[in-house]
């Protein structure tokens, strides 16, 4: 299995089929994450219930899902969720929150913003998802879908262990009506309904082993990477550094550590598999390297100024490094081609939203062309913000903000209200990580 091909799979079923155990096994085996959708909707029902929001009053329920947030980080692989920044992950496993939770899910608004916010954690990088609504909605190209079932009383079985072995008591008879409820409930509702994706493999796990239904995902994976491989004809399986490049990075080691040492914060966020566009605010000359330092794997294409190249000298160096030109001043149709090329041949890009170096660490005014060219080549977008001015042997902090996908905007073409939205997805993102590194400076860190 080739580490740098990105995949995803769906799992897809009914409550208490066993998904939530069996995706976190599968991303084990296979070293990714796992994102378990359910907890999302399962925290914005705790977060109703707190508030007192009413399961059928929709205007209150869209209300609270403009204003509520809910996050998803990983310790140890392990998914931690959260509202409004209080970690919520042991209380939302309740038969109440359950069957509010799928209450919710039946409103649109509500799926809307929890799809949207799938989406953008899945496009980070290779992942398993499960959920009821994920190879039909959340991830319809997902490398491989699962439909995960098994009989009710299989069900109200598992679930009843389940709830048992957290000390919740409850009697049989109870699990399984409400388990037949929320099967009724799941399957007729009016938006996105639970049903089996044309293209999905269905296992009926009543009478499997979890091991044995783990097995039989992997190796389906296996058998859908090869095939997919077998018909794809670009993607580079393995990134080649240019000579000055890998200079710069080995320079970089020496001028970040001692010249001008930088504090980097949130580098997970920066382990996405490429194609994906690095942004950046721009305060200096280094600030390339700067922000793309911990980017490893892949040798980043930087958008530069056409009139770096004009001296024969710089123009070998700058062309080693890869870097695209662009006319700064007029719409660049040949620079935009020249990163769609690269983003279609699963290279990352660097881009300074700006267009130039500003005197203030916040970003300025952006141009369009970052999101068109994220929309168009419907790629993720990781920002990274340089909180400081770079100073002699002074510390700068660096943030990796949360990768976004496009994927949700991109539905709707490449047109003014898409890049509008991108770029202030990208705005709020910044002003997020200003926020916290205003918050350790008040706190002395």
């Amino acid at each position: 299995m080739n580490p740098l091909k990105r995949f995803s799979i769906a799992i897809d079923g009914p409550g208490g089929a066993g998904k939530s155990t069996v995706a976190g096994q599968v991303a084990a085996a296979l070293g990714v994450l796992h994102l378990d959708t359910g907890a999302m909707y399962r925290a914005f029902a705790y977060q109703a219930i707190r508030e007192g929001v009413r399961m059928d009053d929709e205007p209150a329920l869209a209300a609270l899902a403009d204003r509520v947030r809910i996050d998803v980080r990983f310790e140890g692989g392990r998914q931690r969720t959260s509202v409004n920044g209080e970690d919520v992950t042991d209380r939302i496993r309740t038969p109440e929150t359950s069957m509010a939770a799928s209450d919710c899910a039946t409103h649109g608004e509500v799926r809307r913003r929890m799809v949207a916010l799938q989406r953008e954690i899945a496009g980070r990088q290779s992942m398993v998802l499960d959920g009821r609504d994920i190879g039909t909605r959340v991830l319809p190209d997902a490398t491989l879908k699962i439909y995960l079932t098994a009989s009710s009383e299989v069900r109200a079985r598992r679930r009843h262990a389940e709830l048992a072995a957290r000390g919740v008591e409850t009697d049989f008879e109870t699990v399984l009506a409400e388990v037949i409820a929320r099967d009724r409930q799941d399957s007729t509702r009016s938006v996105d309904p639970l049903t089996v994706a044309p293209d999905a493999v269905t296992l009926d796990t009543s009478a499997m082993d979890r091991d044995e239904v783990v097995r039989t995902i992997l190796s389906l994976l296996e058998k859908k990477l090869m095939q997919t491989s077998q018909t794809e004809t670009a993607a580079p399986v393995q990134e080649k550094f240019s000579f000055f490049y890998r200079v710069a990075m080995w320079l970089s080691a020496f001028v970040f550590h001692v010249v001008f040492p930088i504090r980097y914060h949130h580098v997970e966020n920066a382990a996405l598999d490429a194609p994906f566009i690095l942004i950046g605010n721009h305060n200096s000359m280094i600030d390339p390297f700067l922000i793309g330092w911990k980017i490893s794997r892949y040798q980043l294409r930087f958008l530069g100024k056409k009139e770096l190249i004009k001296h024969p000298l710089t123009r070998a160096v700058y062309r080693n490094m890869r870097m695209i030109p662009v006319d700064r001043h007029n719409m660049d149709m040949a620079a935009v081609r020249a990163c769609l090329k690269a983003l279609k041949e699963n290279h990352a890009l660097g881009i300074f939203p700006e267009g130039t170096r500003h005197k203030r660490t916040l970003m300025e005014e952006m141009e369009s062309g970052v999101a068109v060219i994220a929309l168009r080549g419907n790629v993720p977008i990781l920002p990274a913000y340089i909180a400081d001015k770079p100073r002699l042997f002074r510390p700068i902090d660096c943030y990796y903000g949360k990768p976004f996908s496009v994927a949700g905007y991109a539905e709707k073409g490449v047109n003014r209200e898409a890049t509008e939205q991108v770029l202030w997805h990208i705005t709020a993102l910044y002003r997020e990580m200003a926020r916290e590194h205003l918050s350790h400076k008040t706190r002395g860190r």
